[in-house]
């Protein structure tokens, strides 16, 4: 979508600092890469090298950059903060696809489903009985949603989303192609010489303004709900056991595996591939770092790493103490060697 760098710096209320502010911008690219249709950003004053070289039309910056050297031409934005401003204006250079608000000839809807105005299923979707489906909402081909799943307002379900029954969304929620919400916990009991499966019959609720990545799966509780809390972010092939509680605000980066009955509480951040075990509470506002393994519960605000995860600078400060005597090996070899010597009593 085509538009003019005076209309962008409106609709951020930025300050025209320099170049054409007539020039048409068409779509957006970072600073190193961007032509001169696009647009750029710079995320904080200490990039401001960068404006020497660029190619972009137009580049938004944080109020108080300095000038000297920008490439002549480029149109200088200047905004309290440069981040949000570009946010907005992607919004309007890549406006969100619109929905025809019609069911597709291909897709299969229940009679008993209720879906609200505006809302579109695409070809090769399926809809159960009794699912209610909010205002706005987008079910892409290929999803399979079950029955009695309660659908929000504004929802996204991209391609091949399977959502089973009885799960519940909230408002503004979105969910990337190929994943699972719903599927049977990980649930068995070890009795004469079998694993006796035990019955997963609890549900999923996710609230508002979540949003989740490409083939993750979130399972049913066993009893009661599996809960996501409003604002979560989960990102792709990450996998939440049944019955778990993620409050509010969480991240979840990718190949995170979290095991059952675990609570994760507000603005909690797992990076990428840390595991938890099950029945553990993960504090708020704590960090779990990439590959930490958790065994036992972290303090709110806590920073852990390692296996089994611990308090990041006491884990640091133990590792610098190893290298150092790993360093001193041979020190202490020879210490060790001259120990009984130096235990003998003195004639």
């Amino acid at each position: 979508m085509k538009t003019t760098i005076r209309e962008l710096a409106g609709l951020c209320d930025a300050e025209i600092l320099c170049g054409n502010p007539d020039r048409p911008i068409a779509s957006a690219a970072n600073i190193e890469e961007a032509q001169s249709n696009q647009l750029a950003f710079l995320a904080d004053r200490e990039q401001s090298a960068k404006l020497q070289s660029t190619g972009a039309g137009a580049v938004i910056v944080p109020e108080g950059i300095s000038l000297e050297g920008t490439v002549p031409g480029t149109c200088l934005l200047a905004v309290p903060d440069s981040v949000m401003a570009f946010i907005a204006c992607l919004k309007r250079l890549y406006p969100a696809k619109r929905n025809p608000g019609t069911v597709s000839a291909g897709a299969q809807t229940d009679p008993s489903a209720t879906l609200g105005d505006g809302t579109f299923v695409d070809r090769f979707a399926a809809i159960g009985a009794g699912t209610i489906i909010g205002k706005d909402c987008r079910v892409s081909s290929g999803c399979r949603i079950g029955d009695d799943v309660t659908i929000g307002d504004h929802c996204v379900l991209h391609p091949n989303v399977v959502l089973y029954d009885g799960v519940s969304l909230g408002d503004h929620v979105i969910i990337h192609a190929g994943t699972v919400i719903g599927a049977d916990g990980y649930g068995y009991k070890f009795r004469n010489g079998e694993h006796v499966k035990f019955p997963q019959v609890g549900t999923v609720v996710i609230e508002s303004n979540v949003e989740i990545g490409a083939n993750a799966c979130i399972d049913r509780g066993a009893l009661g709900a599996t809960r996501i809390g409003k604002g979560t972010k989960i990102d792709n092939q990450v996998h939440i056991a049944h019955n778990v509680k993620v409050g509010a605000g969480v991240l979840i980066l990718g190949q995170v595996g979290i095991g059952g009955s675990t609570v994760i509480e507000d603005y909690a951040i797992l990076a990428s591939q840390s595991g938890v075990t099950d029945h553990v509470t993960i504090g708020k506002g704590a960090m779990v770092l990439a590959q930490a393994g958790v065994t036992k519960d972290v303090a709110a605000q806590d920073k852990v790493m390692g296996f089994p995860a611990a308090n990041r600078t006491a884990a640091l400060r133990e590792r610098a103490a190893l290298r150092r005597l790993a360093a001193r090996q041979k020190e202490i070899e020879e210490l060790v060697r001259l120990l009984p010597k130096l235990r003998q009593p003195e004639c």
